[in-house]
């Protein structure tokens, strides 16, 4: 038996790249590092935070979820992750054990508190070891050792003593586990007592009579086995203990390990070997390699000034090798990872791929539980027709300089190279496809074995060459058939159309006849003479001019089909202006446009408003005792105009009483024509002009003058 104690010395500065507490990671002290056979990051939290995945980009969290209790992760405080050989994640929990899939990311829970007394320790799973011999899992539990079939969860069992007078020493708190080399049947287990060893074809343990030395208490948290066949342990305050099995003979190395934020806590957490004569140790403060022959111990710590070195609070529970070499360590705070390469290579990852982590389908229906990884053939649903792809290579040393090549067989006709984990089909046809994508670290470095996903999309019914075929002889037939009818009946719609022009052409006659009615040009003849007599030679030229101009307005008007909103309330001006000097002012007027309207570029059917301004002065203002007022509107009602011509005049209901009242009186058809047009208008261009006719009352009740309403649509005449 060797005793020796620590020298103190200082490992070289290594940078480390984090995942801290409540920025990356939640909860404290974490533990159970362990790489997956693609290269992901397994971890847990020992401060009740639950289960960690890390991708080298981002986190993602597992907690136990009470709807679903078999199906998730057994508890939230984590003891080990072990990532067996038979590539299932088996994690060790408060509350049972669970098994993962890192492939398809299913849980299969189980509880092992079966049959136990109700205490806190009865459900918690320390360690696990994959025996591919006897093709068992041993679970070291905190009562004791218990084993399974790696495929059946229903074999769980619990290894007790056989009676009350079975001699067997069974240890109850096991916190690791080796199997010999040597001999496959020898388990080592590392306890809460001390070292035992268990021969699984007799189910005898077997008490490692302890070595003595002061402050030494024999419980052991972590081991290993070297090929000198020496089990190196790490027990009790500081203690690292080597026991060469062949001789039974005891090394111990003591190291005062300083502890100034924690109490009754455990100096050591983890051994891990550093090659055959040294050994990477994790304790409360430090992470260190120490010599197993001279006992000296070199170490990093927190050091405030290099916020690149080991995160604070230490508690350095756990050390783990990645497929690069790196080191990743964890503590209180977080995880942190050496930038630099300086260990041995796992052999976790046997072939590095490219992992597919996501599809993604539009439209997005209802469906199952998503993989972390996608490996088998996806079928969607027919219009599911945008498909995006996210892919990673998993935990690179350097992200920023992986780059991928991708192709979709059926569509891509070579590989394409892109930085991007992410790539989007918008616009796939129905068929069958395959995704294709590799990647490499670094510019020189191969490319990565390819990765593939099937996928298969139904095709629509217009998607099958055979609907073509039917297609074209059913439209060769029908293009036959319809040949002959289409041509009788173009014959038909060309009298048709010829008959309609001609009642186009007579209803504009109609309208401009009216228009220039008689009676118009009789009482304008009648004022030029009156004029004449009584007026000035001044006065009657100007109203010999503005007769003059409006006949020549409605003649010009009256030749198209649509003119601009201007040319119409030009013409209702003059005619307005010559009605008031025939009547010697018997009335005031006012023409009001809304600012909004462009009237050089509004178009409507010429002389629609005109016949409804005559009406109201002739027969409305013309009869009126005092004095008249008229009031033209046109207001902006975004894609039409409103025009509102509203007199003072004696009401509909009077006006007809005077007409009938006449001796001479003639039928008026101006009106009627007017309508006449409108429908006709209408019909033309698809429009739908109103008009609405409002008697106006007096607070008495008494007819105080008539309002037209008529909304025009702008229109654009195409002949013009």
């Amino acid at each position: 038996m060797v005793l020796s104690f620590r020298v103190d010395a200082q490992l070289p500065a290594v940078s480390f790249h984090h995942l801290k507490r409540d920025v990356d990671i939640f909860s404290s002290s974490f533990i159970g590092l362990s790489e997956d056979q693609y290269g992901c990051i397994w971890f847990g939290s020992y401060g009740g935070g639950g289960l960690y995945r890390y991708d080298g980009y981002t986190v993602k969290l597992f907690l136990p979820d009470p709807a679903n209790f078999s199906g998730s992760v057994a508890g939230i405080r984590i003891f080990d992750v072990y990532a067996a050989p038979n590539g299932m994640l088996y994690v060790g929990t408060n509350f049972g054990f669970s098994i993962v899939e890192p492939q398809t990311g299913v849980f299969h829970t189980i509880n092992n508190k079966i049959d136990m007394q109700p205490h806190v320790s009865a459900s918690v799973s320390n360690c696990f070891l994959l025996d591919t011999l006897h093709d068992e899992l041993w679970i070291g539990t905190s009562y004791g050792l218990a084993k399974m079939k790696p495929d059946s969860v229903e074999t769980f069992t619990v290894l007790r003593k056989t009676s009350e007078t079975d001699p067997n020493v069974i240890p109850n708190i096991i916190t690791c586990m080796l199997q010999d080399p040597k001999d496959a049947d020898n388990l080592w287990l590392g306890t809460s007592s001390g070292l035992f060893h268990y021969n699984i074809e007799q189910n005898r343990y077997t008490r490692i009579n302890s070595p003595t030395a002061p402050g030494l208490t024999m419980s052991v948290v972590d081991m290993y086995l070297n090929d000198a066949g020496y089990i190196w342990m790490v027990a009790g305050d500081g203690f690292v203990l080597g026991y060469n099995i062949a001789q039974q003979q005891w090394t111990i190395h003591h190291l005062t390990i300083p502890n100034e934020l924690y109490e009754n806590v455990v100096s050591i957490y983890k051994i891990f070997p550093a090659g055959e004569d040294e050994a990477w140790l994790s304790t409360v403060s430090s992470v260190g390699k120490l010599d197993l022959r001279t006992g000296e111990f070199e170490a990093w710590t927190y050091e405030e000034n290099r916020p690149e070195g080991l995160l604070p609070r230490g508690v350095f529970r756990d050390i783990m090798q990645d497929r690069h070499g790196r080191m990743w360590i964890s503590s209180w705070y977080g995880v942190q990872i050496a930038r630099q390469t300086f260990m041995e290579k796992s052999h976790a990852v046997k072939t590095l791929k490219v992992t597919i982590t996501g599809v993604e389908a539009l439209p997005v229906y209802e469906d199952s539980i998503k993989p972390f990884i996608y490996t088998d053939n996806i079928s969607f649903k027919t219009d599911q027709r945008e498909i995006t792809f996210q892919y990673l290579l998993p935990n690179p040393l350097n992200p920023s300089a992986v780059t991928y090549q991708y192709m979709l067989e059926g569509l891509d006709k070579d590989w394409i190279t892109t930085d991007q984990r992410r790539v989007r089909y918008p616009k796939l046809s129905g068929g069958e496809y395959r995704f294709l994508v590799r990647g490499r670290e670094s510019a020189d470095q191969p490319w990565t074995e390819t990765s593939t996903l099937s996928i298969q999309i139904p095709k629509r019914l217009n998607e099958y060459a055979w609907f073509w075929a039917v297609l074209s002889v059913l439209f060769l037939g029908l293009a036959i058939a319809l040949y002959k009818f289409l041509v009788s009946r173009a014959k038909k719609e060309e009298r048709l159309k010829a008959d309609f022009e001609h009642q186009v052409s007579e209803v504009q006659m109609q309208a401009l006849r009216a228009q220039m009615n008689p009676h118009f040009l009789f009482n304008s003849l009648n004022s030029i003479k009156y004029f004449a007599i009584s007026k000035s030679k001044d006065e009657t030229a100007a109203y010999l001019s503005k007769f003059s101009l409006l006949v020549r307005s409605i003649l010009n008007n009256s030749k198209s089909r649509t003119i601009s909103l201007k040319d119409e309330l030009d013409a209702l001006q003059l005619y307005i202006e010559i009605e008031h000097l025939r009547l010697d002012g018997k009335f005031d007027y006012a023409i009001d446009i809304d600012s909004s309207i462009h009237i050089r570029q509004a178009q409507i059917p010429p002389m629609i408003l005109q016949p409804y301004v005559e009406n109201a002065i002739w027969h409305g203002l013309m009869h009126k005792e005092g004095r008249g007022k008229l009031l033209v509107q046109v207001k902006d009602m975004g894609h039409q105009i409103q025009c509102v011509i509203e007199d003072n005049g004696i009401g509909r209901a009077k006006a007809a009483e005077f007409r009938n009242a006449r001796t001479d009186h003639k039928k008026s058809v101006g009106m009627q024509i007017t309508s006449d047009r409108i429908t006709l208008i209408n019909r033309i261009y698809k429009i739908d002009t109103q008009v609405h006719v409002v008697d106006l009352t007096d607070k008495d009740g008494q007819a105080a003058g008539t309002r037209v309403v008529i909304n025009v649509p702008l229109i654009r005449d195409e002949e013009e």
